[in-house]
């Protein structure tokens, strides 16, 4: 059967090519998905699309945001033929996708039937939100400080908004604090160096940038006994004396989490709700439910045969372009 699949081939090249692909003979866990839509990464695909990522090498198939309908599936799928489900699959018309495989995402997941399906594309973003979220010791009315308001920037912002807390947003893009704000995050400071603005101000900082001079910015924002999560991945190198940084987290008796998405198990465990089955189900009742609108940080839907000139708007038109989805439907 032919699959359409977008292809990174070097830096800032991309192309929509095609290939056969086999679909017969599933195993029990396979499923055959025909693609509706697809999301862009705007952080770890672009570090491929451009070559951020260190030992990092051409051709590849970015992209792990997938929604799309089962086509066939084995027995001990739990979807049906014809489910719309969501899974950790590059960006292609057609998948073959093994349940329970770690490498290839581990969940053929099957969406609530009044979900958007180009919303629920945003699914991997808000997991991500959700990890630094639920790793702090939120208090009602807790003082968060959410430094980047990129776009899980934003949906981070609003899940601590959701939970009753104080949310102030920090981004030195003026486009990005006024989304921010459309959103509901009314606290916002535009600072390239946010000192002048803020002073000891949280209980929780939570890095959304990766960069090491925000984090820092984290620490020293902070109060005594406070809590600052790095959700942010690094990537780029930083050099400076690291002694005063590690004098603030001493003195203040600040405790500082990693916050990296991929370190949650799969599956439930009695006595905790950490899992991704459970992050699954909170993140489509937030998009169901409209308590955090999807819609206002998708900026196209287009055809993956212009994948070349999204990846160009994501990574040099940065504040006018947020989420940029693939539609697959005509493939």
């Amino acid at each position: 059967m032919k699959n359409y699949y977008v292809e990174l081939t070097g830096i800032g090249e991309s192309h929509l090519n095609e290939e056969e692909i086999p679909t017969e003979d599933l195993n029990d866990n396979e499923a055959l998905i025909k693609a509706e839509y697809s999301m862009i990464s705007s952080g770890t695909e672009l570090s491929r699309a451009f070559g951020l990522k260190k030992g990092f090498s051409y051709p590849v198939r970015p992209g792990y945001c997938m929604v799309g309908r089962v086509l066939e599936k084995g027995k001990d799928i739990k979807a049906e033929k014809g489910d719309l489900v969501f899974v950790n699959a590059p960006h292609a018309s057609l998948v073959r996708r093994t349940h329970g495989n770690l490498v290839q995402g581990p969940l053929i997941f099957r969406l609530p039937q009044d979900i958007d399906p180009i919303e629920a594309t945003a699914i991997n973003l808000l997991l991500v939100a959700i990890q630094g979220v639920n790793l702090s010791s939120v208090r009602l009315g807790s003082r968060v400080g959410v430094f980047g308001l990129g776009n899980i920037g934003i949906l981070v912002a609003c899940m601590y908004k959701k939970l009753g807390c104080d949310v102030t947003g920090i981004d030195p893009v003026q486009e990005r604090c006024d989304l921010a704000k459309s959103m509901g995050i009314e606290k916002t400071v535009c600072a390239q160096d946010p000192k002048e603005f803020l002073q000891k101000a949280f209980d929780i900082s939570i890095d959304v940038t990766g960069l090491s001079p925000v984090i820092i910015h984290c620490v020293e924002n902070t109060v005594n006994y406070g809590e600052v999560i790095l959700l942010g991945s690094p990537r780029q190198s930083y050099e400076c004396d690291i002694t005063p940084l590690l004098s603030m987290i001493h003195m203040k008796n600040l405790t500082v989490k990693g916050a990296f998405n991929n370190t949650t198990p799969v599956e439930a465990v009695s006595g905790s709700n950490d899992s991704l089955e459970n992050n699954l189900r909170k993140v489509c009742e937030l998009i169901c439910n409209k308590d955090i609108d999807i819609s206002r940080l998708i900026s196209k839907v287009i055809d993956p045969k212009d994948c070349e000139q999204a990846y160009y708007d994501l990574m040099y038109n940065k504040d006018k372009v947020n989420l940029i989805v693939y539609d697959w439907r005509n493939y």
